[in-house]
């Protein structure tokens, strides 16, 4: 709390004044965190032409969201507040999945996504491999980039359930570099 006070400028009173302990601010902050998230998703869906090209720039915002968070967060939120990390996560589980489905729903109208998938199966799965992406044992920091398994769950999944107009839009939407 010394660290926070000092940082935002204020008396660690100030701070206390505000939040009962560290655990309300810590919800505080992952609840703006969320609101801030939410309305930039907003923004993404809004300037989108079509579901691939949606999907790709959420996968730009999302390799830039990767790189601005520290490793540690998610590890120390995991080992020092369980119970706030869990609540989190399971709040965040329902709501990536309603997007995950609205987004499969909307690339099927397009005819972007293939009409014979299980719209429900689908979503479960892409939001398992998200979720699956940041466990340490299946894929160490070490060894595999955070960015690069999103980058592979992401373009991976979409080819496996797109139709051939919309293989041509993920093909021309991938950048040389990328995938490595």
């Amino acid at each position: 709390m010394d660290d926070i006070s000092r940082a935002a400028g204020v008396s660690k009173r100030t701070v206390y004044e505000n939040f009962k302990d560290k655990d309300e601010l810590l919800r505080s902050c992952l609840i703006n965190l969320d609101k801030l998230h939410e309305k930039e998703t907003q923004f993404l869906v809004s300037g989108a032409g079509n579901t691939i090209d949606l999907v790709f720039r959420m996968l730009e915002h999302g390799i830039n969201a990767i790189n601005s968070i520290n490793p540690l967060f998610i590890s120390d939120l995991k080992r020092y507040h369980y119970r706030i990390w869990k609540e989190t996560y399971k709040i965040n589980y329902e709501k990536h999945l309603t997007h995950i489905f609205t987004i499969i729903k909307k690339g099927i109208n397009e005819g972007l996504f293939r009409r014979d998938i299980n719209i429900d199966i689908v979503a479960i799965l892409l939001n398992q491999q998200l979720n699956i992406m940041s466990d340490d044992q299946i894929f160490p920091e070490g060894k595999f980039s955070k960015t690069v398994v999103f980058e592979h769950i992401i373009i991976n999944f979409l080819r496996g359930i797109a139709t051939e107009k919309g293989l041509r839009l993920i093909e021309k939407n991938i950048p040389e570099k990328r995938v490595e």
